[in-house]
């Protein structure tokens, strides 16, 4: 009796959304080399995910030729370009064009982390250097999320309107986000439901006005930030090492008009001067 081979009897949606999509980009090439069906299935696959295990012990111009490869031979609508990568030098990654490029797929979800490795062992080194990206992101016209780190906010193109999807956005530690800055790519997004905000020490005076704001989360902000906030559709509040008075203080920025029903306190005592050994914990407070 004859053998079926059931993966071969799978649809091309299925294998390119349940199989591809969950396995490391090495090994979505390396398919290509199990039948002629396979063969160019790769160039289909709705998310490309590029992380460090992806890249050890490859030098930079091999990255950006991999990285380079991927988008221009991708023949089809992306759903996620999720770039978290550690190079010898990011400031040299060609973002820019690679955005371009994503941007002509119709990119609907972006994560961008290019950050420093160590040249010895390998791994990615958390600091504060940014990376620019230029401004190819205002090119990304179907995005509904956006997540970026370590990254110089490009200056806003004066002929640029909205983005008119994007609903979800985090930028976690990036000092050059000052009051201005965030206030004009907050302007940019009429959308948003989803915000957060992480490591932006530059920022004073936190001001979010939105009709349908639903979540926020902040951390590691600066020490006297002030957060006023007009949200009648808020409904979730995250707060990370915050600190208890710092939380408390944040707190009060919030218009007796919002509709919030839950509040998440993260490791909220860490970073409190007063008792700087007390265990951090996560507490849930339902509101009524």
């Amino acid at each position: 009796m004859a053998r079926t081979n059931r993966l071969s009897a799978l649809s091309d949606d299925i294998l390119l959304k349940h199989i591809l999509s969950k396995i490391s980009y090495r090994d979505v090439v390396r398919s290509s080399l199990l039948s002629q069906r396979w063969r160019f299935l790769w160039k289909k696959i709705p998310d490309l995910v590029f992380c460090c295990q992806d890249f050890e012990k490859q030098k930079d111009d091999k990255i950006q030729a991999i990285i380079d490869n991927a988008l221009l031979h991708h023949d089809a609508r992306l759903c996620w370009l999720n770039l978290q990568i550690a190079m010898d030098d990011p400031k040299t990654a060609n973002m820019n064009n690679w955005i371009r490029l994503a941007a002509e797929k119709q990119v609907e979800r972006m994560a961008l982390l290019i950050s420093y490795r160590d040249p010895k062992t390998g791994e990615r080194i958390e600091n504060s250097s940014m990376v620019d990206i230029g401004d190819s992101v205002f090119k990304c016209e179907n995005l509904t999320t956006l997540q970026l780190k370590f990254i110089n906010l490009p200056k806003i193109p004066t002929d640029f309107g909205v983005f008119r999807y994007l609903k979800t956005f985090f930028c976690f530690d990036m000092p050059n986000v000052d009051d201005a800055t965030f206030k004009g790519f907050m302007d940019l997004c009429p959308h948003l439901r989803n915000l957060g905000i992480c490591g932006c020490l530059r920022l004073k005076n936190l001001n979010i006005h939105s009709c349908i704001l639903m979540y926020l989360n902040l951390g590691i902000v600066r020490p006297n930030m002030s957060l006023q906030m007009v949200c009648p559709q808020l409904t979730e509040i995250s707060l990370i090492d915050c600190g208890r008075y710092q939380g408390l203080k944040l707190l009060q920025g919030i218009s007796r008009g919002e509709s919030v029903k839950k509040i998440i306190l993260q490791n909220y005592s860490r970073g409190n001067a007063v008792n700087p050994g007390i265990p951090s914990i996560t507490v849930v407070v339902p509101l009524p």
